[in-house]
């Protein structure tokens, strides 16, 4: 179908915008707006008319052309057709979504439109009756121009990817969503107390709907890692809530001696250029003696995968009670674990909530200190997922070989610290 025949076909009937005509043919030429494109074809058009040629459309479609040849009565310009005139209100409605978005800090957005169905359903009747083979939709159309219109009063730049800030403008209820995105702070943590989770668990009782027995926060500890470093953060960037992400974690009661790296992201920012060094600071004063933090730098949302891909070794210390007394001749048996693939069943103590499987891992290396008969010290440097309690006790069998089946004797951790992530 030629240029000319599309054109004709949407200016056939009432009066159509040079958007909406424009739009017909938004994949040819690059360079130009869809309105700009509406304008050099309705140009076209006036050029056959006016050289005498046969052009059937509604003669308002070219009432404000100066023909030269051709006589043609001026008439009031109506309301486009198609479009209903929608490309008119877009300062107003961008001045609206500025206006709600003063309170926000962001670099980039991402901007919108809903349109009504019976305007889609419009654009799809002039698609049945023209066809859509250069053409491109309405909404797509004026997301960009609103897009355009509130980056470039703002000062913003629109970023399909990255974007802080999303925003959907409903135009049939005159009102926009914004979905403020998470930022993310990218940094070490160590934990200098026992009995402090690294995140939330929901209480056993209420299951996080608040209840008598967790004092109605709906909390199993009164104290996380997550909660400790966040807290801060979310206070000085007016976030709504915040996730973290940790590169493993360590057992409830365990130490974490060397730092663990984590990613911390806030939800719903209001600020988001936050003085990380100063938070630093404040963060291991309130919380000196349970965790610290370094080394913290905003990152992107990938650095969660790329943590969470992480398969270090790791080496820990642990305190160990035995059942009955040995020697310090006994504990070189436990060289024969050096270099041992372990195969561990699913521990008894998480299997409420991980599947029932046998996991292999190897112990790297591992050495005892003899403190007396029935304690001992164990460094173990294994492989990333290897139990190191039950690698010590045992579990009722469900790890095999372990320390207590070397040495013949009950054996469990008192104690456990990560001195070491590699």
């Amino acid at each position: 179908m030629k240029i000319i025949d599309i054109a004709v076909g949407v200016l056939a009937k009432g009066y159509v915008c040079n958007h909406c005509l424009g739009r017909q043919f938004a994949q040819l030429l690059s360079g130009h707006s869809n309105e700009e494109r509406g304008k050099a074809v309705r140009t076209v058009v006036g050029f056959a008319i006016d050289s005498g040629e046969t052009v059937k459309i509604d003669d308002v479609n070219v009432s404000e052309l100066n023909f030269r040849n051709v006589k043609m009565k001026s008439k009031k310009i109506p309301v486009c057709k198609v479009c209903d005139g929608i490309f008119d209100t877009v300062p107003k409605k961008g001045d609206k979504v500025i206006e709600n978005l003063k309170e926000y800090e962001f670099d980039t957005i991402l901007v919108g439109a809903r349109l009504s169905k019976k305007l889609i359903e419009k654009e799809e009747e002039l698609w049945e009756e023209c066809g859509t083979e250069f053409c491109e939709s309405i909404k797509s159309e004026l997301s960009r121009a609103l897009g355009q219109y509130i980056t470039a009063k703002m000062k913003k730049d629109m970023d399909r990817q990255r974007s802080h800030i999303t925003v959907v403008y409903d135009f049939e209820e005159d009102d926009s969503e914004i979905d403020v995105n998470s930022f993310f702070i990218y940094g070490i943590y160590k934990k200098q107390k026992r009995g402090i989770p690294q995140t939330k668990w929901p209480c056993s009782k209420c299951r996080g709907l608040g209840c008598d027995s967790c004092d109605w926060t709906g909390k199993q500890y009164k104290e996380t890692v997550e909660e400790l470093i966040a807290a801060p953060v979310l206070e000085a960037s007016g976030g709504v809530n915040s996730k973290f992400h940790g590169a493993g974690r360590e057992d409830i009661d365990a130490l974490n001696l060397c730092g663990r790296e984590f990613v911390l992201e806030i939800q719903e920012p209001v600020k988001r250029s936050v003085d990380l060094k100063k938070l630093e600071k404040e963060i291991n004063k309130v919380n000196k003696g349970k965790v610290s933090v370094e080394k913290l730098e905003t990152c992107e949302k990938k650095k969660i995968v790329e943590l969470k891909d992480k398969k270090a070794d790791k080496v820990y210390m642990a305190t160990v009670e035995l059942d009955s007394a040995v020697t310090k001749a006994d504990l070189k048996k436990l060289e024969t674990l050096k270099g041992k693939v372990i195969k561990q069943q699913t521990p008894l103590r998480v299997s409420h909530r991980r599947a029932d499987i046998v996991r292999e891992r190897k112990v790297i290396d591992i050495s005892a200190e003899f403190v007396d008969s029935k304690n001992i010290n164990v460094k173990v440097k294994g492989e990333a997922g290897l139990y190191i309690k039950e690698l010590v006790s045992s579990d009722d069998g469900r790890t095999k070989p372990s320390v207590s089946s070397v040495l013949g004797v009950g054996a469990k951790v008192v104690t456990l610290d990560v001195i070491q992530i590699e």
